[in-house]
Formats: C-alpha cells, structure tokens, sequence
C-alpha cells in the first residue's frame, strides 16, 4: 500500500508538469522551506545538475518553467541521491504555485480561515476511514494526500488499551501515532513518535474550485517508514461555521 502511494505522487506530478510551465509566472508565491538550511523563505536559488558536465542554478517559483524543461529533458539522471531529492521538490514547489494560480478570487462565504489547522483535531479532517476496505470511495485528484492511507490503525488489544480521544489532536502542525476507527464513526488515538504521521508545512487559503467558499490548502509532509518526505496538498472546505472539513467539490485538478 505504501509502495502504491509513492507510485500515485510521482506519476501525479509527471502528469502536472505542463501546468507548470504555463501558470507558474503568474503564480502567487506561497511559503516554501528552502533547500538546506529549512528557513521559510517566498523565493529560493538552488544550483542542479542539467548534464553530465553541466550545471545551472534556478530560482523558485520565477524559473519554474525553465526547471520544468530541464527536468522533462532528463536532468535529474545526471544527479546524485541528494540531489534528485531536490528536484523532486523543486518540482512540488512550482506545482504547488501553479495549483494555487488556478484559484479564483473573491471567495464571499469564510469558514475555514479562522480554524487553528496547525493544532487540528484528527476527527475535522477528512480521513477517508474506509478506503480500501469497500469499494466505495473515488480515487483523490493528483498530488492530494489521503491522510485515512498513512496513519497507523492500531491493530491490536494491548495497543488499544493505551488509545484516547484525547490523543486525536493535531499539536504544532504535526501527528504521529496510532488511530482507531469504531463502527459509530468515532476514533481514539495513541501517540508514538515512531509511528506514522505528517506534518503540516504550510496553510494557505483560496477558493480553489470557484464555488464562491472559501478553501485552505494544507502543504503536509508524511512522515514513517517508506515514506518519501515530499510535500503534498490537503484542499479543505466547508459551507458551515462548525462542519466537518471535505474536499471540495469539481477540485480542478487535471
């Protein structure tokens, strides 16, 4: 399942590529996490190799067009371990800034803006609980996360006795442990650092589908075995004050 969710992002982000290109000059630049040193930064430089004997340095999000061409030619063959790591997420970088161009502006209702994300409770969010356990649930657009696929499921009895709802709390934009789900639609939770999780990077807010609400796009790292540490979006939205968060609807995502 895991090997699957890896699969899904990089062949989202193939297909997003062209997007790229062509919405990332008049892109709003979000908040990004700059290259080695982590500081929150709207523009970074980073220098990549494009050939065997030859290197160029782009900055995010201007030159994202230009990194996109590079990347489509091949670049990232010419690079080490390190450095593929860079351009995958230069090239999340400039996906997120294209995804965020397509939003429309002047969203007239507000029900997300005022929500404390970086310290959400786990039963807010859609978790998407029983995906993969029927056939019910419709495939997520590229590049959102589906959280309900990372979490741990606490399996066993001796796990589940140390479970709370307490513990299904979001706290400084990051969670990691255990989640178990019951047949009412409720959930308890047991913290382990070891475990499972994500951690938010970034909230940002937009009507991504122009149906006049306004949506928050969640940046979100998982985190656990297996997992690559790239970051992926979480769209949210709801059309009351206190409702549960949804994924929007016609999310315009290709």
């Amino acid at each position: 399942m895991r090997r699957r969710i890896r699969e899904r992002a990089s062949l989202a982000l193939m297909g997003l590529l062209p997007l790229i290109a062509a919405l990332a000059r008049s892109a709003p630049s979000p908040v990004f996490s700059a290259p080695y040193s982590g500081e929150r930064a709207t523009e970074y430089e980073v220098e990549l190799a494009t050939g065997p004997h030859a290197r160029r340095s782009f900055r995010i999000p201007s030159e994202c067009p230009a990194a996109h061409q590079a990347f489509r030619a091949g670049a990232q063959q010419w690079c080490n371990r390190v450095e593929r790591r860079l351009w995958a997420k230069v090239m999340q970088d400039c996906y997120y800034t294209a995804f965020l161009a397509r939003a429309r502006p002047g969203a007239q209702h507000d029900f997300v803006s005022g929500y404390d994300f970086m310290n959400a409770r786990l039963g807010d969010l859609p978790l998407r609980r029983h995906c993969g356990l029927d056939k019910g649930c419709e495939p997520l657009p590229p590049g959102v996360i589906d959280l309900g696929q990372i979490l741990a499921r606490v399996t066993t009895r001796e796990e589940g006795e140390h479970a709370t709802p307490e513990a299904c709390q979001v706290e400084h934009g990051r969670f990691r442990g255990w989640v178990r789900f019951d047949s009412q639609g409720g959930m308890v939770c047991w913290s382990d650092p070891r475990a499972n999780g994500f951690r938010i990077i970034a909230v940002d807010y937009a009507d991504v589908n122009g149906d006049g609400y306004l949506d928050a796009i969640l940046r979100l790292i998982p985190l656990g075995r297996d997992y690559r540490r790239v970051p992926l979006i979480l769209p949210l939205t709801r059309k009351q004050p206190d409702a549960p968060f949804s994924l929007p609807d016609r999310l315009a995502v290709p």
